[in-house]
């Protein structure tokens, strides 16, 4: 897993830079490789990446683009999260959950051949806000 920081250049083209250190606001991307390097086929690859507390997943940002996503890196489910919202009048409505609450991005790569290699990657932006701790009720 590697984590870079995206910045603009001069010519407004995106370049990447060390991600050691980042401030609020700064959108970190994060890659990582899954390689087989055994002699049988690898089935149910299931590749996850991590958003870390403290950031905002940016949602359309996953390559390839089919997602699940958990808030607690047991459940997953297809992005866009929801969650059921019981309303001032008592009635319940499923609702979207705030992109900044997701805490891992999971991509179901299915199959991969010997001495082939799979990369995913993700987007996150350093939030502005104090993270939130534990995972919302659902």
């Amino acid at each position: 897993l590697k984590g870079q920081k995206v910045v603009k250049g001069a010519d407004s083209k995106e370049k990447f830079e060390r991600a050691d250190k980042a401030n609020p606001g700064d959108i970190i991307e994060y890659k990582a490789v899954y390689r087989n390097t055994g002699k049988k086929t690898a089935t149910n690859v299931l590749a996850t990446i991590p958003a870390p507390l403290g950031t905002d997943y940016i949602p359309g940002s996953a390559k390839p683009a089919d997602v699940s996503a958990s808030l607690d890196g047991k459940e997953f489910a297809p992005v866009p999260l929801k969650r059921k919202v019981k309303l001032p009048s008592g009635k319940e409505e499923l609702q979207d959950i705030p992109y900044q609450e997701y805490r891992f991005i999971r991509w179901d790569i299915k199959t991969l051949a010997p001495g082939k290699s799979s990369t995913v990657s993700l987007r996150v932006k350093i939030s502005t806000e104090q993270p939130k701790t534990g995972v919302p009720a659902k």
